[in-house]
């Protein structure tokens, strides 16, 4: 037997309506106007042939056909979002969401992703690309790739790989009259990242370079890496970020002189996490990654270093 009911999401307005008793406080957690609010209990109430409410002088109140809606509406959408938690529930074992800067994601992820993906059919990888710190509790994430200094309140830390920058540019920067010697970068346009201050290179070669927040600056390895290859200057690049750029041609690299980040590459997620199945599995992926990129001679990754010293940190507070 059909039956002929309100669109679904009426009902939802009239529980909101009914739990505040006030149509105006119902519109803003609804998100829409007065008006809507009060069009949708009417269509209701024409439905039904019955006022759902009433007015008490200034108040407003449930009529007894009113409370007794408000029973079965409130006892269906619990069942319904309950039923939508157990789906979402079971789904939670296969789907993996990993929080990470864009530049890691990008450039060193991305192209070796789909070798996870065609070994493990099962788990889907749900990729957050974020500058913004991870709330585990909040974000509903499960793991996440950082580059810091690996010590992050009440979170565990394995060091991925320790990363190294070098300067790059494209062929075609300055009609292909590339610097030859790390002096020559003083006297050229150079792109800054508002994390990797150019004056740790020119230390480590021997210059002096004075970081006066010049321009132009990225927030970003992405959009620093854009500008170098659109010719736009000469960035100070993260070398596991720009393999596939030097290896196609995009970019090259001025001088084999090389310098240590004071950060490194972390796989984070909240202590307990480590047993679970998806974890574990994307973790150890991670480490072959690091692993195969170091006997193959990736540039800059230096793994053997970082996943023989990695270890499990601990700290108070949460967040990352």
């Amino acid at each position: 037997m059909s039956r002929t009911l309100p669109p679904l999401e009426t009902f939802r307005f009239f529980e909101a309506a009914a739990r505040h008793l006030n149509f105006t406080h119902a519109a803003d957690e609804m998100h829409v106007t007065h008006g809507a609010v009060s069009q949708r209990i009417k269509r209701l109430e024409e439905h039904l042939g019955m006022s759902l409410f009433r007015r008490s002088g200034r108040r407003m109140l449930l009529t007894e056909e009113g409370h007794r809606l408000l029973e079965r509406v409130r006892t269906a959408i619990t069942e319904i979002a309950e039923g939508v938690e157990a789906i979402r529930s079971g789904n939670r074992d296969r789907i993996l969401t990993i929080s990470m800067v864009p530049g890691f994601a990008t450039y060193w992820l991305m192209p070796r992703l789909a070798e996870f993906i065609e070994r493990h059919p099962d788990i889907e990888v749900n990729i957050r690309p974020t500058m913004s710190l991870t709330d585990f509790t909040r974000d509903e994430v499960d793991m996440a790739v950082r580059f810091g200094p690996g010590a992050w309140p009440g979170l565990m830390a394995i060091k991925l790989y320790n990363e190294e920058l070098v300067p790059v540019c494209s062929p075609a920067f300055r009609g292909r009259r590339l610097a030859r010697a790390p002096g020559d970068l003083l006297k050229v346009p150079l792109l800054h990242d508002e994390r990797q201050p150019w004056s740790i290179w020119f230390k480590a070669v021997g210059l002096d370079y004075r970081d006066a927040g010049q321009r132009p600056r990225y927030g970003d390895q992405t959009l620093l890496l854009a500008a170098a290859i659109a010719g736009l200057g000469v960035a100070l690049a993260r070398a596991s970020l720009v393999e596939a750029d030097l290896e196609s041609g995009r970019l090259v690299r001025l001088f084999s002189q090389s310098v240590r980040t004071r950060y490194s590459y972390f796989i984070v997620y909240p202590p307990g996490s480590e047993s679970t199945a998806k974890i574990q599995v994307f973790q150890e992926w991670l480490l072959d990654q690091v692993r195969s990129g170091e006997h193959k001679g990736a540039i800059g990754t230096r793994a053997g270093k970082s996943v023989a010293g990695r270890t499990l940190r601990l700290v108070r507070r949460r967040g990352l």
